[in-house]
Formats: structure tokens, sequence, C-alpha cells
């Protein structure tokens, strides 16, 4: 075995398991704190990718200063668009049973496509290479591409604030008293409607940040976001529902063993991360940081 491709494939599969968590961390808060399974959140990561587009491309001229400038525009901006989603559509389907919550935001994946087709049109649109200006590390006889490692480092960096916001911040733990018993919540004086839409921001920035870091790396299309979903969707199975710390597990699993199978076996790019999946449900159905299930009050 060649272990210099070996060590390439693992490489390439933390940057995509960096974006990968980015996305199924923002989806997994929201499940965990709403109990709402987003299915529009792919289509969140895909308006970041083409929000992107525009601060790079159409606004900044690829410039340097464009992609500092997207990193710091975009993911606020999607979070906003998250927020308002959350408290003018699919906060009248909580009283409502799960499924009008899936038909929702299903509808939302065709209505964000086709506006997506409307505005910037049905081609691919690249983003400059960010790694012309920002160049590499040499190791050896081996170059890694500086925006790659800028990625992987962006993950790790973001499990860590996600741990440290919900483990240390007022605001954190209120999110996760809410998320058991939002009646007690209520009772402190707490505005739960007010901590369900910072959830809903939060989740949607970070998929909005997924986006605009995948951008230069994958291009930006319509329907990007179907993919990245049912990828997201497999890591909060394998990692356990609602748990952040499950999905960097889950996202490190799930992207080495993609990006190894792609170099290796082709065959199996798809069919492997179900079969972990099917295997982890198998030995523990909460999957490998989930908790049991409880009654949500």
């Amino acid at each position: 075995m060649d272990l210099g491709l070996l060590a390439a494939q693992v490489f390439n599969g933390l940057v995509y398991s960096s974006i990968l968590f980015l996305v199924s961390s923002g989806l997994t808060l929201i499940y965990g704190i709403m109990n709402v399974l987003n299915l529009a959140h792919g289509s969140l990561y895909m308006l970041g990718a083409y929000l992107g587009i525009t601060v790079v491309v159409y606004a900044l001229g690829g410039t340097p200063l464009a992609y500092l400038v997207a990193f710091l525009v975009v993911p606020p901006a999607v979070g906003l668009v998250g927020a308002v989603l959350e408290r003018t559509l699919i906060r009248r389907t909580y009283p409502m049973g799960e499924e009008y919550q899936l038909l929702l935001t299903f509808g939302l994946i065709l209505v964000f496509d086709d506006l997506v087709k409307m505005i910037w049109g049905a081609a691919y649109i690249n983003f400059p290479d960010p790694n012309s200006f920002l160049g590499g590390l040499r190791f050896g006889v081996y170059t890694l591409p500086l925006y790659h490692v800028i990625l992987i480092l962006l993950g790790f960096s973001v499990f860590f604030g996600l741990w440290a916001f919900f483990g240390r911040t007022f605001t954190g733990k209120v999110m996760r008293a809410a998320a058991m018993d939002r009646e007690v919540v209520e009772a402190m004086g707490i505005d739960v409607n007010r901590v369900f839409v910072s959830s809903f921001f939060l989740g949607s920035l970070l998929s909005g940040l997924g986006g605009i870091s995948a951008g230069p790396l994958y291009t930006a299309s319509p329907g990007m976001g179907t993919d990245i979903i049912v990828y997201s969707f497999a890591v909060i199975v394998i990692g356990g529902m609602g748990s952040i710390g499950g999905a960097m597990a889950g996202s490190l699993i799930v992207g080495v063993l993609r990006s190894l199978a792609i170099s290796f076996y082709p065959q199996l790019e798809i069919v492997i991360v179900f079969v972990i999946m099917a295997a982890v449900l198998l030995v523990k159905p909460t999957g490998l940081f989930g908790r049991p299930e409880f009654e949500r009050r």
C-alpha cells in the first residue's frame, strides 16, 4: 500500500469531516434543543455557498480580503434566514405532528433550489482558488494546501467553541435546560420562544459556515445541499441525536472512511457509510454518544 496516498486520503477525509461537522452540528443542535428534524438544513448550507459566491466573486473580485469578509458576513446572514424561517413557518408546526415539520422543511428544499436557479442560474459556479494566495505547508516531498489545513482547524475550533458555549455560558445552559424541560425554564421567567429562535439561528449559522467553507472545494450548484444533508443525518445517527461530541465523532468516521473508499474502492463510497450506521444502530440504537429518549415537556 502506498503510505503517501493513504496519508493524503486521510488528510482529505479530515477536510471533509470538518465541513460535515459544521453542518451536522447545526442539525443535531436544532434537534437536541427543539426536537425538530429540519430537512431544509442542507439548503441553508447551499445558501451559504451562494452568498459566499456573491461576496467573494461578484462584490469583491476574488481578493484575499473577499474571503475574510465572506467568512465574517455570510454565516450570520444564513443564521438570520434560519431564524426567520423558524419564527414565520416552522414554529406553526410545533403543535402538530412531526410529519408536518418534515413536509414543510421538504417543501422548503424545493423552494430554495428554485430560488437559487432564479437568482444565480442553474450552472455550476466556481470560487477563485484560495490556495493561489495562501499557498501550502511543505512536509518533505508533500505540500498541504493551507486552505485545507485552515478548514480542519476551523472544524475542531468550532467543536471546542460549542463545548465551551454549552458547558460554560449562561445562554448555553439555558438552551440545554430548555431542551430538557420547557415548563421549568418558562417558570424561571425565561422566554423559551426566544431560546428556540436563538437555537435555530446558531444551527443555521453553522450550516452557512459549512457552505462558505465548502464552496471553494466543491463549487456551488443548485441542489448541493442534498448530499450533505444525507451524510449529516448519517453522522448524527452514528454519533447520537443531540450530541455535539457525537457529531464530531460521526463526522470523523464518515469523512475519513468515505475518503479512503473513494481512493481504494470507489464502489463502497456510499455503501460503507450506511453499513456503519446500521451496525451502530444494531449495537447501540441511541448512537455512540446518544442518550435514551425522554419525553419532552
